[in-house]
């Protein structure tokens, strides 16, 4: 019989990575986390206060914890893996006094969340009791296990396996490689609005951007109040969904992923966590342009990709770029390197992982 697993988490594009990697020899369904369940409900002071409190003492809703036990029941799962963040740790912990006989496993995509001292400590705290309650921890990188490993967050012959995050290969640039651009450019698909509530000030690119820019190279990023200064070599584009940002992006000599490491009181999370933009810009065969300094746990990510430019400073990364010839052969590397980030291609290594825990 087949192993049954559910996934726990918000409705994004992990979640469909994970149901290509398991799809076929699994029974796999998939739940909402609590705090995506419950959004919306817990408004005003009281609901805030009782979200804080469920943090700390675990899920206590009733309508929550019917979902997931009907859901489990439906897949006769024995398995649950969790993902992304800290925001799964309070449904584990409700979930192990629900069900004791489940495996519980979490998938660490980014951790820390926080980006101050007192943001980690507390995320660590709560990092470290409810890994005594796992039975399995998923890392994307080693620069995030051996941070575990080193901070105490897990014990320490606690089961784990690296699986490196991809987007599933349905989601990867298809057909023909794009020509390239005649000129020296970037494109950059973070974010650019800084208006909203979620963003932090390492969201706030610009002065990276301004100094590219002042290099000579071409920059092509969202479109957003924050970044109209008229420059001539900027060049904003309108908001397109994931798969056409992907199918846009190849024609570029490269994807810049960077954020702006000196508004953090503590940058521990960018020099642990692979983010999504990167999933994207491998997906679309893009070659990659990273800040040479930091960032360890992407440059793991990407040990051995030939299209990789690790830059000191903006005017060495337009040398690099200026050479033609070389960015073709880059962007060629990157172009027949995307099934190496396919989510398929790491599926055994889980169900084989998960198998070994049941």
């Amino acid at each position: 019989m087949s192993l049954g697993v559910t996934l726990l988490g918000p409705d994004i594009d992990h979640r469909r990575s994970l149901e290509v990697m398991l799809g076929g020899e699994c029974r796999v369904n998939w739940v909402p986390d609590s705090n995506s369940f419950l959004s919306g409900r817990q408004s005003g002071w009281l609901g805030r206060l009782h979200h804080k409190a469920e943090r700390v003492f675990g899920t206590r809703s009733a309508d929550y914890l019917e979902l997931v036990s009907q859901a489990l029941q439906a897949n006769q799962s024995s398995v649950v893996v969790a993902y992304w963040g800290t925001e799964p740790l309070a449904d584990l912990m409700a979930l192990r006094r629900l069900r004791p006989d489940l495996k519980l496993l979490l998938m660490v995509l980014c951790f820390p969340v926080a980006l101050n001292i007192a943001g980690i400590r507390r995320q660590n705290w709560m990092m470290r009791r409810t890994a005594d309650l796992l039975d399995g921890l998923l890392f994307p990188n080693e620069a995030m296990r051996d941070h575990f490993i080193d901070e105490g967050l897990m014990p320490r012959q606690r089961a784990n396996m690296v699986l490196p995050p991809c987007w599933a290969g349905a989601l990867q640039a298809h057909g023909s490689q794009p020509a390239g651009l005649s000129e020296p450019n970037m494109i950059f698909i973070g974010r650019t609005d800084l208006s909203s509530s979620t963003v932090h000030k390492a969201d706030d690119l610009r002065p990276l951007m301004r100094e590219c820019l002042d290099a000579g190279i071409l920059l092509h990023h969202g479109q957003s109040r924050e970044t109209e200064d008229g420059h001539p070599l900027r060049r904003p584009f309108a908001p397109v969904c994931q798969s056409q940002l992907i199918e846009n992006m190849a024609c570029h000599d490269v994807s810049l992923i960077a954020y702006n490491l000196a508004a953090c009181d503590n940058d521990t999370r960018f020099d642990l966590t692979v983010p999504d933009r990167l999933l994207s810009s491998v997906a679309a065969g893009v070659p990659i342009a990273v800040p040479r300094s930091g960032y360890t746990g992407l440059k793991q990510y990407l040990a051995g990709h030939e299209a990789l430019i690790e830059f000191a400073s903006p005017p060495g990364l337009m040398r690099v770029l200026r050479d033609r010839a070389h960015v073709e052969a880059l962007r060629k590397a990157a172009w027949d390197a995307r099934p190496r980030f396919a989510a398929e291609r790491h599926g055994a290594a889980l169900r084989d992982f998960l198998g070994s825990l049941t």
